[in-house]
């Protein structure tokens, strides 16, 4: 992801490792620019948060692991970040986020993207380890309350932070 609108490079730098550290996640990094910074998340090996799987299978036909981030981690990372700078502008290879507002808005869907194949769809949401709920209940006074949003990534997510 290529992140933009960085203003105080050693601040936001010491940040970033900071979130990185927190969250136990390796990341690969360097600037492109004054004010652009590209940041890769990376799977730690020894660190069995964050573990998504990949669509391919193995033999007992369960799902491969992979040594990537998972959706989860993303998030995480990504709240994190905009939480400390509401202002940034961050383009993954999906979507693009124009400030802290827009990725609340945006990022639930991106649960749903097919990472998979057609004959065997995998989305980001469900290619986590994680130990997420798959199904959760929300009453119409909930759904009312939340401008009538019926994304089941949505309450999923919702529901998990309000637990947590």
């Amino acid at each position: 992801m290529k992140i933009y609108n960085i203003k105080d490079l050693n601040c936001f730098n010491d940040k970033l490792i900071n979130i990185a550290n927190k969250l136990k996640i390796k990341l690969d990094y360097n600037l492109v620019s004054k004010n652009c910074m590209r940041v890769k998340l990376v799977k730690d090996k020894d660190q069995p948060n964050y573990q998504r799987t990949g669509f391919s299978k193995n033999k007992d036909g369960s799902p491969k692991k992979v040594n990537a981030i998972c959706w989860h981690g993303f998030r995480d990372f990504l709240t994190e970040l905009f939480e400390q700078y509401p202002k940034l502008r961050v383009v993954t290879a999906q979507i693009t986020y124009d400030g802290y507002n827009d990725f609340i808005n945006k990022f639930p869907a991106t649960a749903e993207i097919n990472i998979g194949s057609i004959v065997e769809p995998l989305s980001y949401g469900d290619a986590c380890l994680c130990n997420k709920p798959k199904a959760v209940t929300v009453s119409i006074k909930e759904i009312a309350e939340n401008n009538y949003n019926l994304s089941p990534s949505f309450w999923i997510n919702k529901k998990k932070n309000e637990v947590a």
